[in-house]
């Protein structure tokens, strides 16, 4: 006769007859995760960096499922996670990840790893000095690591991991590495209000933690959708409506106002033209109001007594194809348009993982997507005082002028005779092929697949030019690859 079956009983903490019990029961429901992960090198696209190996934490959610942050598992290769008071470890199988709110979810296969867990749960975002505890596995030791704080600040702020804005909590328990994922909880009932992400090189006893309201949006995204999709904006950049004659000039103070609405708001300086039109959102419109909610002269709305959040945190809230309603000025009239919500599109992408990185190599030059990851390989994180005007200024264009656009750098020139006399040439943003304008990678392959001319005319930023002879350039291409190890031309996704 065989076995009887496992039957793996739920447990609720929060039934336990203490606090402190309750945080002594709901520690089994943290792991560690560990995670052996490849990064694409961006200025060598041909090539991967090194394996690395790293650890950060993790905890038990409801249906089976294990919570940690998206860079604990970027471009990951292998992952294994492990229970507090366990010595085995159990091969994990990564979900979804949500890279804009550095939120992923693992999931485990063998029955025996979820054995005596519980699902933890999750509160209300914190009130200002509200007691947690952060639970998780810095590093420094091996086992667990208990972290008593308070609530110090609520606000958007900028994610490490992606460069995007969203609802943020700091706190005044310091994060250390391989605090990463691991569950800030609510000191007196329990629940998990947060999840711990990042910290300050430049201060101490300062952390941060995504709030609950986050993880829950990321939840119910791949709920709703069976994957993550992102969060979404309205696709717009804004500068605030303080300065008079400013004012003045768009007439907030002299317009027909309705009294539900405030006379403040923000100017729009910038609409992504592959979602708006003049129907929706223009430049130099005054953006008064979202779903009803007044947008103050600063870009805030109301959050909660005493407190205010830029109104981009509103936007935040809302899901792909959501629809919202703004009120704005212009040219002198109240208006209300509807405005279908979407991902950014951005000219330049921010962080980019779990993708290999595309290329182009003809004749010995080497052609490149513009990326923030490119720039953070080529120059490193002071980018932004090494790397060329014309790339720098690319980034500040913000938004694509047409769907699939994208920024085509020349990044480099490999050592060859044909390639002769252009030393120096790299880094260079291409404009136009034979005179036709390059609107991405693949278009400045089907443009040099497509060519008859004798010769390839790239034309660069500064108005400068690199000029090959066409037959010369494809006959030399493969024999330089063999020169450089390059096994392909191209990227596979070209």
């Amino acid at each position: 006769a065989g076995l009887p079956p496992v039957v793996h009983h739920p447990v609720n903490i929060f039934a336990t007859s203490s606090p402190a019990a309750a945080l002594q029961a709901g520690f089994a429901s943290v792991v560690k995760v560990f995670a052996w992960t490849t990064e694409p090198h961006f200025s060598q696209p041909w090539q991967m960096r090194r394996q690395r190996h790293g650890t950060g934490s993790g905890f038990i959610i409801q249906e089976r499922r294990i919570l940690t942050n998206a860079h604990n598992v970027a471009n990951q290769n292998w992952v294994l996670v492990q229970r507090h008071g366990i010595p085995r470890k159990y091969p994990a199988k990564v979900l979804a990840v949500g890279h804009e709110c550095d939120l992923a979810l693992l999931s485990v296969e063998e029955d025996e790893f979820w054995d005596g867990t519980c699902a933890l749960e999750f509160g209300a975002v914190p009130e200002l000095q509200q007691s947690l505890v952060v639970v998780g596995f810095p590093t420094g030791g091996d086992n667990l690591c208990v972290t008593a704080g308070v609530v110090s600040r609520v606000d958007v702020h900028e994610y490490a991991h992606s460069g995007f804005s969203l609802l943020c909590v700091q706190i005044d328990a310091a994060l250390n590495s391989g605090n990463s994922g691991g569950p800030a909880l609510n000191a007196e009932s329990n629940q998990v209000i947060g999840v711990a992400f990042q910290g300050r090189e430049d201060a101490e006893n300062v952390g941060f933690i995504i709030p609950s309201s986050v993880v829950n949006h990321f939840l119910q995204d791949i709920s709703r959708n069976s994957v993550y999709t992102g969060f979404v904006t309205l696709g717009i950049t804004w500068s605030p409506l303080e300065n008079k004659s400013l004012r003045k000039y768009v007439g907030v103070d002299e317009c027909d106002m309705p009294g539900s609405l405030k006379r403040s708001g923000v100017v729009v300086c910038k609409v992504d033209s592959t979602r708006h039109t003049t129907d929706t959102l223009q430049t130099g419109d005054t953006l008064i109001a979202v779903d009803g909610v007044c947008i103050a002269d600063d870009g805030t709305i109301p959050f909660r007594e005493m407190e205010r959040l830029a109104f981009s945190h509103l936007v935040s809230q809302k899901f792909l194809k959501d629809v919202c309603t703004v009120t704005i000025l212009r040219e002198g009239k109240i208006i209300q348009r509807q405005v279908s919500l979407a991902s950014p599109r951005y000219l330049v992408p921010e962080c980019v993982y779990d993708t290999t990185p595309r290329y182009f190599i003809i004749g010995g030059i080497v052609f490149v997507p513009l990326t923030l990851n490119y720039m953070l390989h080529e120059f490193g994180k002071r980018y932004y005082e090494k790397a060329p005007n014309a790339l720098l200024g690319a980034m500040d264009d913000r938004f694509q002028m047409t769907a699939g656009e994208e920024v085509v750098v020349l990044s480099q020139m490999l050592a060859s005779e044909i390639c002769s006399g252009y030393d120096g040439i790299r880094n260079m943003r291409l404009e136009t092929l034979n005179g036709e304008k390059v609107v991405n990678l693949r278009h400045l392959s089907e443009l040099v697949e497509a060519c008859r001319d004798q010769f390839l005319v790239f034309g660069l930023s500064q108005t400068q030019r690199v000029v090959l002879n066409r037959e010369e350039a494809i006959e030399a291409t493969q024999t330089i690859l063999l020169q450089h190890s390059i096994a392909n031309s191209r990227s596979e996704h070209l």
